[in-house]
């Protein structure tokens, strides 16, 4: 950990200006592709201080401060805690928690996010109903998603025509697929008398973290995970919770771990989703496609390098983003 001594660096100022105690030092931990994240060490003890994108059309800090509110108000444990925001300089000082990144996840640890998912979900109240927006890309229905994952598309398509290798996937795979999962749901809906078009009520949705994965979580010394990264928190139909987790492609989720918390998410939600799931896991999984080839777009990278994060040689990121894509199209079309 370097000591504070830079008096004119950004970070340290908000961190002098925000704790409200002594600064003894400042450590870049995460140099991820959206906020970067500092553990600042005080006088009075450590806090994480969060620099958000100054550039980005999503309230990042905003939502993650609404959804911190939201777990202090409803006691919910293993979250951290809002300390100060500058809401101007766009950075947040956040109650450090302490544990291990999360390697391979166990059953048990499938369990409890499932768990967190369904406390969330309990502990809703007026304030969270008035307060709190839309979660980010909220696939509240079936004609959202399909716009989610056609407005990544068209950027992708763009790009392809410099890169043949994302073209052929494009075109050989990804189109077709689009095509028969939007058939697909579409048939469902409608043998279940539902409107594939039409959002679903606000009494129906949930809150859920949306970005949630062993990437956001960490294993205390108790073997219990504590939570963090909400900055696309908001609400959502929950079936999209199941869509967001089990196809994560930052984990590597057996079968058997991804019905775990399917299975738990439609026990507390009602079994009568199931049918909604079938119809519409497949647009999830086109949608993650187009999330992860979204990061071959050169103003992802120019977003990633703002974020401090490490910039990978273009021709392996392209190689390794489009075997990703491919994993995930492939147990659909499998079926």
């Amino acid at each position: 950990m370097l000591p504070f001594s830079k008096a004119s660096d950004p970070v340290a100022q908000a961190a002098q200006r925000l704790a409200g105690a002594p600064v003894r030092g400042i450590e870049e931990v995460r140099k991820g592709g959206n906020s970067r994240v500092f553990k600042i060490t005080t006088a009075a003890g450590a806090y994480a201080l969060k620099k958000y994108p100054p550039n980005d059309r999503r309230d990042r800090q905003g939502a993650e401060a609404r959804a911190l509110a939201f777990f202090a108000r409803a006691g919910i444990a293993h979250t951290p805690r809002l300390v100060a925001a500058d809401y101007d300089a766009r950075v947040s000082l956040i109650s450090w928690l302490e544990g291990t990144a999360m390697a391979a996840p166990s059953d048990a640890d499938v369990a409890q996010f499932a768990a967190f998912q369904i406390n969330l979900d309990r502990a809703i109240d007026a304030p969270a109903r008035g307060e709190i927006g839309p979660a980010a890309e909220a696939c509240v229905s079936g004609a959202r998603i399909l716009a989610h994952i056609r407005a990544r598309y068209a950027p992708l398509a763009a790009l392809s025509e410099q890169v043949p290798d994302l073209q052929g996937f494009l075109r050989a795979r990804f189109l077709p697929a689009l095509a028969t999962a939007e058939a697909h749901a579409r048939r469902l809906y409608a043998e279940l008398g539902l409107d594939f078009d039409v959002d679903r009520p606000a009494a129906a949705q949930t809150l859920i973290a949306s970005d949630f994965g062993t990437h956001n979580a960490l294993r205390g010394a108790d073997g219990q995970l504590a939570f963090l990264d909400f900055e696309y928190f908001g609400w959502d139909d929950p079936l999209t919770s199941i869509g967001n987790f089990v196809l994560h492609p930052g984990m590597e989720l057996t079968p058997s771990q991804g019905a775990v918390y399917q299975d738990a998410i439609l026990a507390h939600f009602g079994a009568a989703h199931a049918p909604r799931l079938t119809a519409l896991l497949p647009l999830y999984a086109l949608r993650w496609c187009a999330i992860v080839l979204s990061d071959l777009l050169p103003e992802r990278r120019a977003h990633r390098s703002g974020a401090n994060a490490p910039i990978d040689d273009r021709g392996d990121l392209d190689a390794r983003q489009l075997s990703t894509a491919d994993r995930l199209l492939a147990r659909f079309e499998r079926d």
